[in-house]
């Protein structure tokens, strides 16, 4: 089962067509993956495949804003 805090912050991220909003989805729903990832054995196998498309899928969103950084700040 998926955990409805990262996955809903990641989905908003997403759908988001608000590039000036786009950023900041961004970083929430990273910081909300990287604390579920975080709990290691509590996390089901599924759901850190899920964990890793997500990442992914967001990896692309901050190349398509023009920074490819995987941190919290965005130059």
């Amino acid at each position: 089962m998926i955990e409805n805090d990262w996955w809903e912050l990641y989905r908003a991220a997403v759908l988001e067509i608000d590039r000036n909003k786009l950023r900041d989805r961004v970083i929430a729903a990273e910081n909300a993956i990287r604390a579920r990832a975080s709990l290691g054995g509590l996390v089901s196998s599924e759901e850190r495949l899920s964990i890793q498309d997500a990442m992914g899928a967001l990896l692309v969103l901050r190349r398509e804003l023009g920074h490819s950084r995987v941190d919290n700040k965005f130059k």
